[in-house]
């Protein structure tokens, strides 16, 4: 079975898009950041508006809000969704330290462990 190859230009439109569709509804987009036992909610990240940027090669780039959010509670996060500006979830996936190969990246912490009260930190979450 062979990949569907897209051009540069066509993937950023189909990202620019998702962009636009995030940005939509009354609040700004977020990532809410979830533990693997029970898929608790640790914390919330929100996003800027616009949410993102396309880079040169087509792909999303998240963009924080200026101010930052706190952590609710302790624990390990495992996945992550990304949401509309309506709290409705449009992608989801892994959730990694700097170091790690997961779409969405912590910053500032070696492993993926959160406190409770600490700044949640959005280390780079390249899409698509």
């Amino acid at each position: 079975m062979t990949t569907l190859q897209i051009s540069t230009a066509h993937r950023a439109a189909r990202n620019q898009a998702s962009v636009t569709l995030a940005d939509t509804g009354a609040q700004a987009s977020c990532i809410r950041l979830y533990d693997a036992q029970g898929g608790h909610l640790l914390a919330t990240r929100t996003l800027a508006k616009p949410c993102g940027r396309i880079d040169a090669q087509g792909r999303i780039v998240l963009l924080g809000a200026d101010t930052h959010d706190l952590v609710q509670a302790t624990g390990s996060v495992a996945w992550a969704e990304w949401c509309d500006g309506a709290g409705r979830a449009i992608a989801s996936g892994a959730v990694t330290d700097e170091a790690g190969d997961g779409p969405f990246k912590l910053a500032g912490t070696a492993g993926t462990l959160i406190y409770e009260g600490g700044l949640v930190l959005l280390g780079g979450a390249t899409l698509g």
